[in-house]
């Protein structure tokens, strides 16, 4: 990617605001008392789990303003014995949705809580589930590595989404032939991490960057950028929500959906034509007008969490050797250009000549 795409993917992306530098060096804020996460969050150990339903009903209904539950039974062994829940099913997402995108559409599950005390899943009324979008082997190692990227997330800051993987089997109750197994995750839910970390999900359709805290907003970035991903908004609310902690004169905001990563790679990805650039693997920085030197305490959080992040990835289960070394590869070019703050200069100080 040239200079120049890089400063004009740069205004294009925001309108661009400027921070205090003690703001920006502050570091990001955290709950004085933190509540713990829903049980099913607890421990990373992956789930083996049987999901029943028609399956070929649950996909009919493609509607992304209406949501249409379907009945649906998850299976699983507890501590006595097998343990079968009565739950809903309902398709769920944009671009995912769409039938000539995935054939196996991300899912949103809902719970009953009478039926789901003393089980892993106690406490949820609704979780998201991230699926494998088609039966090719290459989508079900897309679901591992966006895994990995919530796992990565985790170790920067507790403002993110706890993930938990399972094995899950996709039995079709009205066609055996179709049922199958794979990998996919559960999400922890927006407003649990909110009160997680002692704040609140804003139900906002935009922000301007003047509102962000200064250093969660370099922090999201940054990561971003390490991991190659642009499909994300401040200013539209795109993949991101705000979190509102009471006292705290900004907004922190909370980043999700990494599957147009570069780093995962989905073959159906393909990046913001106003960006200049060809393929989701090229990185552009996508934050506000920062000089580096406000920068740098982003940088070296990240720099500093490198083995940590790296071990997110590097420990996924059944994860293809050579997908395994593509995704180390990437991470390890993201982290050279972090290292060098000089890298970020002259696009920041065009960047800041703009406002």
């Amino acid at each position: 990617m040239t200079a120049c795409q890089f400063r004009t993917a740069v205004f294009l992306a925001f309108a661009l605001a400027p921070a205090s530098t003690a703001a920006a060096q502050a570091p990001p804020p955290e709950s004085e008392a933190p509540r713990r996460p829903s049980r099913l969050f607890r421990t990373d150990v992956p789930l083996t789990v049987t999901l029943a339903a028609d399956f070929r009903e649950v996909f009919r209904d493609r509607d992304t303003t209406l949501v249409h539950r379907k009945p649906a039974t998850l299976a699983f062994d507890g501590d006595s014995g097998r343990v079968v829940l009565p739950v809903e099913l309902a398709t769920r997402g944009h671009f995912r949705l769409r039938p000539s995108a995935c054939e196996f559409p991300p899912l949103k599950m809902f719970f009953n809580k009478e039926t789901t005390r003393r089980t892993p899943f106690g406490g949820n009324g609704a979780l998201k589930l991230i699926t494998h979008c088609n039966k090719a082997p290459r989508y079900e190692q897309n679901v591992l590595i966006e895994h990995g990227v919530y796992r990565a997330y985790n170790r920067l800051t507790p403002l993110s989404h706890l993930s938990r993987l399972a094995r899950i089997t996709y039995q079709d109750t009205a066609d055996s032939s179709r049922t199958i197994t794979r990998y996919g995750f559960f999400l922890e839910d927006d407003d649990d991490v909110a009160r997680r970390n002692g704040g609140k999900i804003l139900p906002m359709v935009g922000g301007e960057l003047d509102e962000m805290d200064p250093a969660q907003l370099d922090l999201v970035t940054m990561f971003q950028y390490l991991i190659g991903n642009t499909d994300w908004s401040v200013l539209m609310i795109h993949n991101i929500r705000l979190v509102q902690v009471e006292g705290h004169p900004y907004f922190l905001p909370l980043a999700y959906d990494f599957d147009w990563s570069g780093v995962v790679n989905a073959s159906y990805a393909r990046p913001d034509a106003r960006l200049g650039t060809r393929t989701v693997r090229e990185r552009v920085y996508r934050g506000a007008c920062r000089k580096v030197e406000d920068l740098a305490p982003a940088l070296a959080r990240i720099s500093e969490r490198r083995d940590s992040i790296r071990d997110a990835f590097a420990t996924l289960p059944d994860l293809d050797p050579k997908r395994r070394d593509d995704v180390l590869q990437y991470l390890d070019d993201g982290f050279r250009m972090i290292a060098r703050p000089d890298n970020f200069r002259r696009e920041q100080d065009h960047a800041c000549a703009r406002d």
